[in-house]
C-alpha cells in the first residue's frame, strides 16, 4: 500500500508539472492536488490499512490454528520416583546415577481450534470491526479539514489579491492628486500645507501597498501548504470571491450534521467498540470449548516411533478474586461513559452548526451593506474631487473622501472573503465536503 501511495504522488506531481504555469486552476482543482499530495491524508489512510490488519488478527482467533515442531534435546536420563511409587517399582527403575547423556527427538504437527467460547472471540471482533469504522470516518473528517483549509487558503489569495488592488488604486489616485494639488501650488491656487499633506497620504498609501503585497506572498504560502505544495509552489487560481453558495434552511443542517459528520460517525463507533468490550468481557465468565488434536514423532534413538491422539476440553473458571467480573463492571462503564459523550457531542455540533449558520447569514448581509457603502464612498470621492478642481473645496475634504474610498473597498473584500470562509465552515460542519 505504502508504494502504491508513492507511486500515486509520483504521478500527481508529474501532472501537476505539465499544467501550464498560466493556467488558473479551480477551487475544485486545487481540491484534487490537495487530496493527490497532503501528508495529513496519507498519514489516515494508513491508520485504515493498520486497523484493518488489526481486524484480521481478531479474525484468525475463529480460524484453526496449525503448529509444526521439531527439537533434538542431549540430557541424563537418571530416575527419580514421584510420590506414590512402591519399593518393588523403584528397585525395578532405579539404576543409580549417571553423567552419561542420551539424545531426545522430536517432530509433529499440533492441530488445535476453538469451538466456541461464549462471545470472547465475537467481541474483539466486533470492536475490530468498529475501529475499522471509525478509523474510516477519521480519514474523512481529515480529508474535510484539508479541503476546508484549501478553501480558506484559496479565497485568502483571492481577497489578498484584490487588497493589493485597492492599495494600487489608491496609491494611483494619490499620486494623481498629488499632481493636481501641485499643479495648484505652481499658479497660487493651493497653499504649500496643501502639497505637504498630499505627501504624507501618499506615503502612507504606499506603505499600505507594501503591507498588501506582503500578506498576498503570505497568503500563496498558506495556500500551497493547504494543497500539500512546496511553500513557493501556489499556483495562479481563478477569482471566485464574489460568488455565493445556497446554504439552505438551518433545521435541515442540525439534521444533516448529526447523520453525516465522520467525527460523529466516528463516536458512534467507538460506542460499538465499547459494546463488543461488554460481550467479550461477558464471554470471559463462561466456559471455552475447544478441540486438538497431534501427529508427532519422538524417540530416544532413530527410527522415531510416531503417536497422534484427538481431544476436547471444555474450562470454565470458578473462582479468580472477582477478577472477570470487575472486568465485566469496567467494560459497563466505559459503554456508559461512551454514550454520554456522543450525547454531549452531538450537542456541540448543533451549536457549531447554528454559530456557522449564523456567520454565514451575517457575512452575507455585510456584502450588500458593503457594496453600497463603497458605490457611496466613490461617488462621495468624485464629488469631493470635482469640488476641490472647482475652488471650492479644500484638501481636507478631499484626503477624507479617498480615505473613506479605499476603506469601504478593502472592507468589501474582507466581506466577501469572510462570507466564503463562513460557507465553508458551515458545509464541513453540516457533514459535507467544502464545495465551491
Amino acid at each position: 500500500m505504502r508504494t502504491a501511495v508513492c507511486f500515486l504522488l509520483i504521478f500527481a506531481a508529474a501532472a501537476w508539472a505539465q499544467t501550464p504555469a498560466n493556467k488558473p486552476l479551480t477551487l475544485e482543482e486545487c481540491y484534487r492536488i490537495a487530496e493527490q499530495n497532503h501528508p495529513d491524508l496519507a498519514t489516515a489512510q494508513d491508520l485504515v490499512q493498520a486497523s484493518q490488519e488489526r481486524l484480521r488478527e481478531r479474525h484468525s482467533a475463529y480460524l484453526p490454528r496449525l503448529d509444526f515442531g521439531i527439537s533434538h534435546n542431549q540430557q541424563t536420563y537418571n530416575y527419580a520416583p514421584q510420590p506414590g511409587t512402591s519399593p518393588r517399582q523403584f528397585a525395578q527403575f532405579y539404576q543409580g546415577e549417571s553423567a552419561t547423556t542420551s539424545p531426545y527427538y522430536f517432530a509433529g504437527l499440533n492441530l488445535s481450534q476453538t469451538i466456541y467460547d461464549f462471545g470472547r472471540t465475537r467481541g474483539s471482533v466486533q470492536r475490530g470491526q468498529a475501529e475499522l469504522a471509525a478509523s474510516e470516518q477519521n480519514r474523512d473528517r481529515v480529508r474535510q479539514q484539508i479541503l476546508l483549509n484549501v478553501r480558506i487558503g484559496y479565497f485568502g489569495v483571492l481577497a489578498a489579491q484584490e487588497l493589493v488592488g485597492v492599495r494600487q488604486n489608491a496609491v494611483q489616485d494619490q499620486t494623481r492628486h498629488l499632481e493636481q494639488i501641485q499643479a495648484f501650488f505652481q499658479v497660487g491656487r493651493s497653499p504649500k500645507i496643501d502639497v505637504t499633506r498630499q505627501e504624507v497620504e501618499l506615503a502612507n498609501s504606499q506603505l499600505d501597498l507594501t503591507q498588501a503585497e506582503s500578506d498576498l506572498k503570505v497568503a500563496r504560502a498558506a495556500l500551497a501548504v493547504s494543497m500539500g505544495l512546496p511553500v513557493q509552489g501556489a499556483p495562479a487560481i481563478v477569482n471566485a470571491l464574489g460568488e455565493e453558495t445556497p446554504r439552505g434552511a438551518l433545521p435541515s443542517l442540525l439534521a444533516q450534521a448529526e447523520k453525516n459528520r465522520p467525527d460523529v460517525r466516528s463516536l458512534q463507533q467507538q460506542v460499538s467498540a465499547a459494546q463488543a468490550d461488554v460481550v467479550a468481557a461477558r464471554g470471559n465468565t463462561r466456559p471455552n470449548i475447544a478441540f486438538s488434536t497431534f501427529y508427532d514423532y519422538r524417540n530416544l534413538r532413530f527410527p522415531l516411533i510416531y503417536n497422534f491422539g484427538i481431544g476436547e476440553s471444555l474450562l470454565q473458571n470458578l473462582f479468580s478474586g472477582g477478577l472477570y467480573h470487575s472486568i465485566l463492571q469496567e467494560a459497563q462503564f466505559r459503554l456508559a461513559a461512551s454514550q454520554s459523550n456522543l450525547r454531549s457531542y452531538l450537542q456541540q455540533v448543533d451549536q457549531e452548526v447554528y454559530t456557522d449558520y449564523q456567520e454565514a447569514s451575517v457575512a452575507q448581509d455585510k456584502i450588500a451593506l458593503a457594496e453600497k457603502a463603497a458605490d457611496e464612498a466613490q461617488q462621495n470621492l468624485a464629488f469631493a474631487e470635482g469640488r476641490y478642481s472647482a475652488g471650492v473645496g479644500n484638501i481636507i475634504e478631499l484626503t477624507d473622501a479617498e480615505l473613506l474610498a479605499t476603506t469601504t473597498q478593502s472592507q468589501l473584500v474582507e466581506a466577501r472573503y469572510a462570507y466564503q470562509v463562513a460557507v465553508g465552515r458551515l458545509q464541513v460542519a453540516t457533514g459535507q465536503d467544502p464545495q465551491h
